[in-house]
């Protein structure tokens, strides 16, 4: 499945210039039925008809302030600048690369949120953000203490920070660059998170003696030999520390948070994860063995398993 929320935030950005007679060979002129034209001609074998009009309107979104798809139509021939030509050549160049639009845009939108986004951290995806509406659903009212494990962008963090206000939420990743990413996410959406630099797989973890009432992870749960069936845009683009784990030791990321949450979770304390659909049984047996207890197997809309949660006795 293709790396394409449902929604994006659709914001300028600065974009690459390309000569222009890459324009004049292949947009006919400067009117936006011809744009639309063009990333259909370009775009037709690369892509399916319904995702093509999809990006085709938040480039337009972006671009030219367009907030609804029938401007498409109603704008056809309005006529746009040389300098708007370059941006939608560029964005047509880049997807034919297979490069993410969410990558090409700089931007998406999570869980209502608007969310910057670059090589460093993973497309949030719509099984996240169901994730976050069940740890805001049962948790809210509550003044807890939060951490999320490996938070990339921080969409996870900033949006339970965001939507329970009252708790308190540190995210932490072993990627200065994801970082990053994640304090500007908190800036971007009024948010105050408390990011920490550490390495969950280190038994020195600095952090280790903290106590909190919620962990929660999205860890990196692909294994290597899954790689065979995925999109080349993911494999390409999307940062490959933040997904993927060896054969030979799925759970290795569930294994040492498991271990760290058992120690340093509150008593009644909840541990929630994202897991891969395939590893729910061998994900519920650590937590069985770490005596948690009302461990669940959640399915995603698409019907896979895809959440498991549990409580510290």
């Amino acid at each position: 499945m293709r790396s394409l929320p449902a929604n994006y935030l659709l914001c300028m950005s600065q974009i690459k210039i390309i000569p222009q007679i890459c324009i004049s060979m292949r947009i006919a002129n400067n009117q936006v039925q011809s744009v639309v034209r063009f990333f259909h001609s370009e775009l037709n074998d690369q892509f399916e008809k319904g995702e093509i009009e999809i990006m085709l309107f938040y480039c337009f979104s972006k671009f030219l302030g367009f907030t609804r798809r029938l401007e498409l139509v109603q704008r056809a021939e309005e006529t746009m600048s040389e300098s708007d030509l370059l941006k939608f050549n560029f964005a047509v160049k880049e997807l034919k690369k297979n490069k993410p639009l969410q990558y090409i845009l700089g931007e998406t939108v999570f869980y209502g949120l608007h969310f910057k986004v670059n090589e460093h951290v993973l497309i949030p995806r719509p099984e996240t953000e169901e994730l976050v509406d069940l740890i805001i659903r049962e948790n809210k009212g509550n003044a807890s203490k939060i951490l999320d494990i490996g938070t990339g962008s921080g969409c996870i963090a900033v949006s339970l920070q965001k939507f329970l206000p009252d708790s308190k939420v540190y995210g932490l990743d072993i990627s200065q660059d994801a970082l990053a990413v994640a304090k500007e996410n908190a800036v971007l959406n009024s948010v105050h998170v408390e990011f920490l630099f550490a390495d969950i797989l280190k038994q020195s973890f600095d952090i280790r003696k903290e106590n909190w009432d919620v962990i929660v992870s999205n860890p990196p749960y692909v294994t290597d030999s899954e790689k065979i069936g995925m999109e080349a845009n993911v494999l390409d683009y999307e940062p490959p520390l933040a997904l993927f784990v060896p054969d030979k030791d799925p759970l290795l990321f569930y294994r040492a948070i498991v271990g760290y949450a058992s120690e340093n979770l509150n008593k009644g304390g909840l541990l929630y994860f994202e897991i891969n659909k395939d590893k729910g049984k061998e994900v519920v047996c650590l937590l069985e063995e770490s005596g948690f207890s009302g461990i669940r197997v959640l399915k995603d809309m698409q019907g896979s398993e895809r959440m498991v949660s549990g409580r510290r006795l």
